[in-house]
Formats: structure tokens, sequence, C-alpha cells
């Protein structure tokens, strides 16, 4: 327990400082990088969406914690996970916040200003090896439920091979998180897909992958703005594609949950304007 305590405040202390020194949304950037779009009327709710800031953190954990089913299904219990599970899966987001790509969507609440995050879009630069690191960092972890998180989350980067593909050394990867039953989760959708694509074209991403786990709506938006389907994924081949331990299998509502899932991986190529 000791070993745990010093190794949480280890991850919160060098975090802290590394959300400080890599976020670019400071006030001398231009009005590109500050991505701010609002809709909304005097009848419905007003939605906005804009980049992610260091204040925003705390929330955009607790949404994740909440919401991490939506992103990664069967791999996340219904009931909360154990502390070093929690731990792993916010260092993960930490780490992925930490580099100024995710986008935020929130609703407009009376007498409390912009406070009610609705979806979100987590973005993270990608290169050749990242699998590999991921796969080393979830070697290390004792937690099989933070293994089995990284290894698919590993899996599911190499799998499409598209940095040798498109011959690129980054690519931007975007996971939408929105709850299907918020009050217009398909425009929300639309909006974060888009702001997505936008910052990708303004900090010189040759190619966008979007990463959909079983998502109906968001597939469809995706469809619809006419990005480029590159591959499919069936949960049900998940235990062997990952190489889970012997001891590490699925109980039987996860079993049921994976039937028939699919996770697909959608491109985008803002620097040409097609997709």
């Amino acid at each position: 327990m000791a070993y745990f305590n010093i190794l949480k405040q280890f991850i919160v202390a060098n975090f802290r400082s590394l959300l400080g020194r890599n976020y670019a949304d400071k006030p001398k950037t231009d009005s590109k990088s500050k991505q701010i779009m609002v809709q909304g009327t005097e009848d419905e709710p007003r939605m906005r969406v804009r980049r992610a800031r260091p204040a925003d953190v705390p929330r955009i954990l607790r949404f994740v914690r909440e919401n991490s089913r939506l992103a990664w299904p069967g791999l996340i219990n219904k009931t909360p996970g154990s502390n070093s599970y929690n731990v792993v899966l916010s260092d993960y987001i930490a780490r992925t916040l930490a580099q100024g790509h995710s986008m935020l969507a929130e609703q407009q609440e009376a007498k409390r200003g912009w406070s009610q995050i609705r979806g979100l879009a987590i973005s993270t630069s990608v290169c050749p090896w990242d699998a590999t690191m991921l796969e080393k960092w979830a070697r290390c972890m004792r937690c099989s439920r933070s293994r089995k998180l990284m290894l698919f989350t590993a899996h599911c980067l190499r799998a499409p091979a598209l940095h040798e593909k498109y011959s690129v050394h980054n690519i931007l990867q975007v996971i939408l998180m929105v709850p299907p039953d918020v009050p217009r989760a398909s425009e929300i959708i639309h909006m974060l897909a888009k702001n997505s694509i936008q910052r990708g074209r303004d900090s010189g991403f040759p190619v966008l992958r979007f990463d959909v786990a079983d998502n109906k709506l968001i597939a469809k938006v995706l469809d619809e703005l006419r990005l480029k389907k590159e591959y499919e994924l069936n949960l049900e081949v998940l235990p062997n594609a990952i190489k889970l331990a012997l001891n590490d299998t699925p109980n039987s509502e996860e079993a049921v949950e994976n039937k028939e899932k699919i996770i697909k991986v959608y491109t985008a190529f803002p620097k040409t304007g097609k997709t």
C-alpha cells in the first residue's frame, strides 16, 4: 500500500508539471489554435467545442471514468475498478491530454456558465513505435485489467499499419466519447469530428484516424463526413489478438458484450482536404 501511494504521488506530481509545459493554449497563441465553435438558440441549450485546458483535467478524468465503456467496450467493468486500474487509466488519459490536441464539448447552464461536459475527442499523436512502448508498459502492470487495456490499445495502433500504408511518421489518433443519450448527440459528434480534423490540419498532421467502438451513431456521422473506413476488429478475437494471460479470461457478462462488437478505424487527410 505504501508503494502504491508513493507511485500515485509520483504520477500526479510529474503530470502536473507535464500538463503545465505542454498545453498550447496560452494567451499568446493565435486565433487558429483557440478553435472554439458555439451552436444553439434561445430555445435549446447552447453547445460549444473547444480545446481542453489544464484546468479541465479533473472534469475530463471524471467524465472518462464514467463513460470509459463507450471507448473500450468489454474492457471496462460496470462496477468501479481497483485503485491501481483507475491510476493507470488516469495516467494514460493525462499523457494524452498533455499533448494539447484533445477537444471537449460543453453545454451552457444557467448561472453556472459552461460547465457540463457532453462529449470528448481524446486526441494523441502516435508514431510507428508507440504500440511497442505500450506493450512494454503493459508488461510492467500487475493489474490484469490495466494490462489488458494497454495491450488492446497497442494492438489497435499496430493492426491497420497506417504508418506504412501512407508512409507517414505521425498520425493523430482521435477517440470520440459521446454518451448516446445526451441531447443533440449527433450534432456534438459532428462538431467534435470537424474540430479534430481542423486541429490536425493546423498542427500539420497528414493523416487522422478515428477509432470507433461499436457506436452506430458515431459511425453514421463519420460516414456522412465521407471519412474512409480502413479497418475492423471483432472483439470476439480480442483475447488471442492481445495475448492475454491464461488466467485473464472474460466473465460471462463480458463474453455476451463482446459478441459481434466491432472496432472500426476511419481516416481523414486534412492537409489535402480529402477524406
